[in-house]
């Protein structure tokens, strides 16, 4: 009896992945499994001196699970004013598969009037998101009311998992 290698017959299951063998001329045979878009997405701003407004990191090729990471840190001080000075929050917002609903998620340092090179804030949220929806960053609540502003950077990392 011959063995037929192909991914139509008999068909496969639902739920489950065709393998595609290969040969080469010598007669060795391998098998593989296609790869799904990978999504791997990282945003690296500095010198910022304003609130940035909602950018798509990515529009969800299909519905799943994401991580999202987050991390801004102010670089340089206020020279005056120093009161008047906040790093802003990073704001992450998704469309929510289960109710078809927008979702954020909110990263504020524990003290974001702090003015110094010490003053930052980390998140992390695992995420489910809608297929062709954006998932989106922010950052709110800026203030440096100086003539030298406060200046900070923002690193974002977005995963699917």
């Amino acid at each position: 009896m011959s063995v037929n290698f192909n991914s139509t017959v008999p068909s496969i299951p639902g739920g489950n992945t065709a393998v595609t063998f290969q040969t080469d001329g010598a007669g060795n045979v391998s098998a593989y499994l296609a790869s799904s878009s990978t999504i791997n997405t990282v945003v690296d701003l500095t010198a910022q001196s304003a609130n940035v407004g909602t950018t798509t990191i990515v529009s969800a090729p299909a519905t799943g699970r994401y991580r999202l990471s987050g991390y801004i840190i102010i670089t340089t001080v206020a020279s005056t004013g120093a009161a008047t000075s906040t790093l802003p929050s990073i704001v992450f917002g998704w469309t929510d598969p289960d109710n078809s609903t927008s979702q954020t998620f909110t990263i504020t340092a524990a003290l974001p009037n702090g003015n110094s090179l010490t003053t930052y804030a980390l998140g992390s949220a695992f995420i489910s998101a809608k297929t062709s929806t954006n998932i989106s960053y922010a950052t709110t609540s800026y203030a440096s009311n100086t003539a030298s502003q406060m200046q900070y950077s923002l690193h974002i990392v977005l995963e699917a998992v």
